[in-house]
């Protein structure tokens, strides 16, 4: 269903309904996926009771489902739902009070995220985060690709651990599973089943007796279960891991998306036969501003150069000044390039303006892509069943290796087991988690830079080649 065919629908409504106490659309983020309580009162109490009506309401209700799905928003909004016209404005208020790109949690597990209180400062200046900072991807040369594929790379990494950003960040989770391994073997052996010393010489339990026996019994577990239950946490890894490798994937491709769509719409501005120099010079720094722009939407707070860069790199005092104190700094970016294409319009022919603003509409396109991966993690169900699964699956692990490493002295072989299993299995995860939300780790600063780059030379050029000899009048223009 087209978007003109849904507006039609909405004034069709609208103007059917005799007392107009109604309005049929309102973008408000509380509203989720249907009609809200309210909104299903207020609509059913007016008076349509013929069978037109009936049916008029049962295909605008099923638009409504259809097209909070279709999400033909570009990621601004998130539902959409019916409200009566005093709430509108509400809604409208609410929209434009609440901060970019920090909504409430509108899930099942919200009162769980309230719970749980977070120094975000603290996060952020933790050894985790610095490590994805400091180890964010980088695009290859033919250097790094020969040192990627060389024949000793399995061992040459196999070693490596102290390096690892993911061995560092699971050596909690290590330690709490190394400390389970030896309260199972302290317990066992002091008071079920004895202890051998160093010239393997089996001794008796020595605190068997300070328990009743209702207590003496052995911390063990068969070992089929964990069978049974790797399979299907076997699954839920893969399919975690495949969907965040999925929003790198597009993380990146969109970000690409939008530098070279820029880049395209300022080559053919340059090259369309224009000598207003100053246009294209005005439409380069409002093209970089949509990148830095964005960069800042999806950097949350550890971009904190954004109002730096721009009073540095952007020669108009009073546009980096409304871009500053604009709520929504990337809608704003995004009218400073459409006027930036106006300012030399008339020296350009209307096929040539045609084409940069439908080129500019990929990269508006883009930039709703990356806000929506920005915005919207992996269900929340999804990750938090996968990551109890995988926690309980690794606690118990302890108790089956017991008799497992009977053959170690004193089971002592099932500590480094678990350490080296928590390591593989957890840091899948850590992998999924790391991968989830990838604008932290896309190397965002080269792009931009790359991109401001490329916009420098493409004046230059420009410049260059009016010093040469006069542009070349065309003749539609």
């Amino acid at each position: 269903m087209k978007k003109r065919d849904l507006h039609f629908l909405f004034s069709l409504a609208r103007f059917a309904s005799p007392s107009h106490d109604h309005v049929p659309l309102c973008a408000n983020k509380s509203y989720q996926r249907s009609w809200s309580e309210e909104a299903k009162a207020a609509f059913l109490t007016t008076n349509h009771e013929t069978s037109n009506m009936k049916h008029l309401h049962a295909s605008i209700g099923l638009v409504a489902l259809v097209t909070s799905s279709n999400n033909f928003s570009g990621g601004s909004f998130s539902a959409l739902a019916f409200t009566p016209i005093g709430t509108q404005s509400k809604c409208i208020k609410t929209r434009r009070s609440t901060s970019r790109l920090q909504v409430s949690s509108l899930n099942s597990d919200s009162k769980d995220a309230q719970e749980d209180k977070y120094d975000t400062a603290e996060l952020m200046a933790s050894e985790m985060e610095q490590a994805r900072l400091s180890n964010q991807y980088a695009r290859y040369s033919h250097d790094d690709w020969l040192r990627h594929r060389a024949s000793d790379r399995f061992f040459a990494n196999l070693f490596k651990f102290d390096k690892s950003p993911i061995v560092k960040n699971l050596l909690d989770e290590a330690a709490i599973l190394a400390v389970i391994c030896v309260g199972i073997i302290l317990w066992n052996e002091l008071l079920i089943e004895g202890w051998t010393d160093l010239n393997e010489v089996h001794h008796e339990a020595p605190l068997a007796d300070l328990l009743p026996s209702a207590l003496t019994f052995k911390l063990a577990l068969p070992t089929e279960p964990f069978f049974l239950c790797g399979g299907p946490l076997g699954l839920l890894l893969v399919f975690r891991n495949d969907c965040s490798f999925g929003r790198y994937k597009d993380a990146f491709h969109h970000w690409e998306v939008a530098c070279s769509s820029l880049g395209n719409m300022i080559l053919m501005a340059a090259s369309s036969g224009t000598s207003n120099v100053e246009g294209v010079k005005q439409l380069s720094a409002a093209s970089w501003a949509v990148v830095r722009s964005l960069q800042h939407e999806v950097s949350g707070g550890f971009d904190t150069t954004y109002a730096e860069d721009l009073k540095k790199n952007m020669p108009d005092e009073q546009q980096v000044q409304r871009l500053l104190s604009a709520r929504n700094k990337l809608h704003r970016s995004h009218y400073d390039v459409h006027r930036a294409v106006d300012a030399f319009s008339e020296d350009i022919s209307n096929l040539d303006k045609r084409t940069i603003i439908n080129t500019f509409n990929n990269v508006a396109t883009a930039c709703a892509e990356c806000e929506r991966l920005y915005m919207t993690p992996i269900p929340l169900l999804y990750t938090r069943h996968t990551l109890k699964f995988l926690t309980l699956w690794m606690a118990f692990m302890p108790f089956a290796f017991y008799d497992v490493f009977a053959t170690s002295w004193n089971h002592t072989g099932m500590i480094p087991a678990i350490c080296i299993i928590c390591f593989l299995f957890f840091g899948i995860e850590e992998i999924a988690v790391s991968l989830e939300e990838p604008f932290s780790i896309l190397p965002l600063n080269e792009l931009v830079e790359e991109f401001q780059e490329n916009a420098l030379e493409t004046i230059e050029w420009m410049e260059e080649e009016q010093q040469t000899y006069l542009p070349k009048k065309r003749p539609w223009v």
